[in-house]
């Protein structure tokens, strides 16, 4: 994340880098030949100052200036004979020429490449604004900026590092480049993954396995950012899911896929100016392509997020061009130096626009988008400025040790803070305080520091593999995959095999061969609704996963064609012939239709699509969605008006909002379902409307699992805190001619209290959805219901 190069590499032996190393031998060559040409060994300048290193004399190429502690890139024929790379000097040393006041490095390709304080700087800011961000968002709002500014530093010196060795060698040697970022990045990686899925099977509930091990996995080869954005586009996901302990290697991911994608349009750039124009500079080149990466990339994210904002969060594609606006920098400012009361001006400035950022962006702000210009062009200021020295200057600040300590522990430190504050949050069940939440802070930066000086930088200059060809560091990366690989999947397959353990006693369950089950305890006489005492159907493991739903019934979020999916004989063979239509508080009833249709003989099917309810009305959503709903619904209406079923079976999640376009919501909701209703009633077709069920408290698998027997009167809801949302589902039914309400809340709720627990069923797989074990016991209800609508 904005990863600093080595600030030591080494070098294949030659006679240039000899002479460096030798600095005595070399001025006693130097004084000889000086000597030779008349000099006497005399320097016509006159003496130096104690510590200021002497630039070479004369146009001769090969020996360059030198001071203790830096290596300095030779030229000329001396080149030829090694590959060479800039040492710049340690942590926390700036180099500082005495007699000059302002002595910044200027951002030409060899200062993008040393250590720069003010880089180090933006690291720190860019760290602590994701923790505090995570610890305490109310505090810092926008915190979650802080990785666009490490994509713009990434963007920056990964350009820097591969056009210094284009330019000097005339090609990128892709291995040694994909090793290097290996040996910096993977081991701690690998180790932060691997603390996670052990602290998953200590902490977390079993149920939650599936999706942290899917994570894992896709954390462990950096495609976390699909999975995310694959989940912001489903439905069921995103109700279901919980907030991984790796969710954050996110930004990561799409750092990895830049690091694997941007050396490869230098080397087409290379390419194109050795084939088609040998003398076109390659500067030029590559401005010109990174400013259409940038282009289109940013169009791209403002579009996206405008019209999918889920998927535009986490996509590589939306953040390639902050990547790409960082490379343009490191491109163009070669040989400018900026006077130093503008380089002044330029970094408070760059400060500023990334301090607003930070306080004034909230999670409704649309992003990345074009709000992401706002930290981008700050970050971009504050590089461009260097270490700005004077009055008024950010050099002092940025030069502090916490700030240069945490600009380099800010990669550990990121990988540590997530699971530190999700695990602990999980292992304690309850609201983290103030104290705790500082405890996890000081807990994340001793990881962050171990981790970097017992893995980071013992990994990176390891000899056995920094002094191989890079197939030996990748042979170890495989290597390295193996435990963390193999205890992710264990993770998953533990909890998939008790979850497939479950499926016997579902059926048995589902086949009726238990009394008193689910809502039956409310239903049949003799049934008792007091503590259970056998287990769970499903159990806590299984809830979440409790859904009959098929692909071939639902239309996922953008997905506009309408799927039909049918149970029971056909519809010329059966006597009653039901549609099952709407979202998925309407689909959730799916295995109670399915029910009807082998108890009953009917011929059942089933219409439905993520969200999309059956109205006429405008719901609050993208605009990618919103064309797709719009048509779907136009679909849904043409098929339902044209059709002989008996009657429509629809219900709908009251959660899902309503534009009024200024009007009263909850009227134009109301009037929404009437005419979206009145057109199929008026054909003769029964609808029957099922009001919205309750929602149960979000721990409420947790609260279960502590003591599945009194779950029922301890981790109940009270009524009015169970329906937060208006449902316009019932006042719709008695303004439309034909269509009746089933209104099963006394088989949710019991005495003003709604439990998760009825007749040894759970009743939510989240919690807001129903368990299909639950709303199978629910077929007899809602198949008296049926046959009274329709007469």
């Amino acid at each position: 994340m904005g990863l600093p190069l080595e600030p030591a590499v080494r070098r294949r032996r030659g006679r240039c880098s000899h002479a460096v190393r030798s600095s005595g031998r070399h001025r006693r060559g130097l004084r000889s030949r000086r000597a030779h040409r008349g000099h006497r060994g005399r320097d016509p300048r006159g003496p130096r100052p104690r510590g200021e290193p002497r630039a070479r004399i004369g146009p001769r190429r090969g020996i360059a200036a030198h001071s203790r502690g830096a290596l300095v890139p030779c030229q000329g024929a001396h080149a030829r004979h090694g590959r060479l790379r800039l040492a710049g000097p340690p942590p926390g040393h700036p180099v500082v020429m005495p007699g000059r006041v302002d002595t910044a490095p200027a951002p030409t390709a060899t200062a993008a490449t040393a250590f720069r304080p003010e880089i180090q700087a933006l690291r720190a800011i860019a760290v602590m604004a994701v923790v505090i961000y995570h610890l305490w968002p109310g505090r810092l709002p926008g915190g979650y900026v802080g990785v666009d500014i490490f994509f713009v530093i990434s963007g920056f010196l990964i350009t820097a590092h591969l056009v210094k060795e284009a330019e000097r060698s005339g090609r990128i040697r892709l291995g040694s480049f994909y090793a290097r970022r290996a040996r910096r990045l993977l081991p701690a990686a690998l180790i932060v993954t691997l603390a996670t899925a052990i602290g998953t099977v200590l902490v977390l509930p079993v149920q939650n396995w599936p999706q942290i091990s899917r994570e894992l996995v896709a954390a462990t080869f950096y495609v976390e950012n699909w999975v995310l954005a694959a989940d912001s586009v489903d439905y069921l996901a995103q109700n279901a899911n919980i907030a991984s302990p790796v969710q954050h290697y996110w930004s990561l991911s799409v750092e990895e896929q830049f690091y694997l994608v941007w050396p490869l349009l230098v080397i087409g750039s290379l390419v194109l100016v050795a084939r088609v124009r040998r003398g076109l500079p390659l500067r030029r080149v590559l401005a010109v392509v990174f400013a259409l990466v940038v282009t289109a990339s940013l169009v791209h994210s403002i579009v996206l997020t405008a019209v999918d904002p889920g998927p535009a969060y986490f996509a590589t594609t939306t953040r390639a061009w902050e990547f790409g606006a960082g490379g343009l920098l490191a491109l163009t400012t070669v040989g400018r130096r900026p006077t130093p009361i503008v380089r002044r001006g330029l970094s408070i400035l760059g400060l500023v626009l990334i301090a607003a950022t930070l306080l004034t962006f909230t999670e409704a702000t649309p992003f990345p988008g074009s709000a992401a210009l706002l930290p981008v062009v700050g970050t971009l200021l504050v590089i461009v400025a260097g270490t700005a020295e004077g009055p008024l200057g950010t050099a002092g600040v940025f030069r502090l040790r916490p700030v240069q300590w945490l600009g380099a522990v800010s990669y550990s430190l990121y990988l540590w803070h997530w699971p530190v504050i999700v695990l602990t949050a999980a292992a304690v069940e309850a609201e983290l305080g103030t104290v705790t939440r500082v405890a996890l802070l000081l807990v994340s930066l001793v990881l962050g520091w171990l981790t970097k000086v017992l893995v980071e930088d013992p990994a990176r200059a390891w000899r056995l593999l920094a002094d191989a060809r890079p197939r030996r560091t990748l042979a170890a990366v495989a290597l390295a995959l193996v435990p963390v690989l193999g205890v992710s999947l264990v993770v998953g397959g533990v909890a998939t095999a008790r979850i497939d353990a479950e499926r016997d006693r579902v059926e048995a369950a589902a086949s009726g061969d238990l009394d008193c089950f689910g809502a039956a305890a409310l239903i049949e006489d003799g049934c008792s609704t007091a503590a259970v005492t056998g287990d769970l159907i499903p159990s806590v493991i299984a809830a979440p996963s409790d859904d009959v739903n098929t692909p071939e019934c639902w239309s996922r979020s953008n997905e506009s064609q309408l799927k039909v999916c049918s149970f029971g004989p056909d519809a010329d063979a059966a006597d009653v012939s039901i549609a099952l239509v709407g979202d998925s508080h309407s689909n959730q009833y799916l295995a109670a239709v399915q029910q009807l249709a082998d108890d009953r003989g009917w011929a059942v099917d089933v219409i439905g699509k993520t969200g999309c309810i059956w109205t006429e009305a405008t719901q609050v959503n993208d605009v990618t969605w919103l064309a797709s709903c719009d048509e779907w619904k136009t679909s849904l209406d043409d098929y339902l008006v044209g059709s002989s079923y008996d009657a429509i079976v629809t219900s709908a999640s009251a959660e899902s909002p309503i534009d009024a376009a200024g009007g009263d919501v909850e009227s134009t909701t109301v009037d929404g379902f009437v005419d979206a209703w009145t057109p199929v009633a008026a054909g003769g077709t029964a609808i029957v409307v099922i009001r919205d069920n309750p929602h149960t408290r979000e721990d409420y698998l947790e609260c279960i699992d502590d003591d599945p027997a009194t779950a029922a009167d301890r981790c109940a809801v009270p009524l009015e805190d169970a329906f937060p949302f208006f449902d316009g589902l019932s006042d719709a039914a008695s303004a439309t001619p034909g269509a009746s309400v089933v209104d099963f809340t006394p088989y949710f709720c019991i005495d003003d209290r709604c439990p998760p627990v009825i007749g040894g069923s759970i009743v939510y797989r989240d919690p807001g959805h129903l368990t299909s074990t639950y709303t199978r016991s629910l077929s007899p209800l809602l198949g008296d219901a049926i046959e009274a609508a329709i007469g």
